[in-house]
């Protein structure tokens, strides 16, 4: 069952690696690219913590937003199944949190 709730959010990403980003470029703000660190973060963290890894990292991408260096964090042992967005890392505190472990 992991294993299809895993394809299955991947696969957007894939869709849009092959159709969308040729057409606007490799110009990401972050390394890994936004769509790397989404297919990492499910593979790693599973479907449901990936999802929210990766709408957090796709939100925090914008203009104004953070940049550089942003690896995916293990988050296995996280628990929050009443407030699942608490998976996320949504702001620029959350990048230097990241750095500093």
């Amino acid at each position: 069952m992991s294993r299809i709730a895993k394809a299955l959010m991947k696969a957007p990403i894939h869709v849009y690696r092959v159709t969308f980003k040729p057409l606007v470029g490799g110009q990401c703000r972050h390394w890994p690219t936004c769509s790397q660190y989404g297919l990492e973060a499910i593979e790693l963290n599973g479907a449901w913590r990936g999802f929210w890894l990766t709408l957090s990292r796709f939100l925090r991408c914008g203009p104004g937003g953070t940049h550089g260096i942003d690896p995916v964090p293990d988050i296995r042992a996280d628990r929050h199944p009443f407030a699942p967005w608490r998976y996320g890392r949504w702001g620029r505190h959350a990048q230097a949190a990241a750095t500093d472990d």
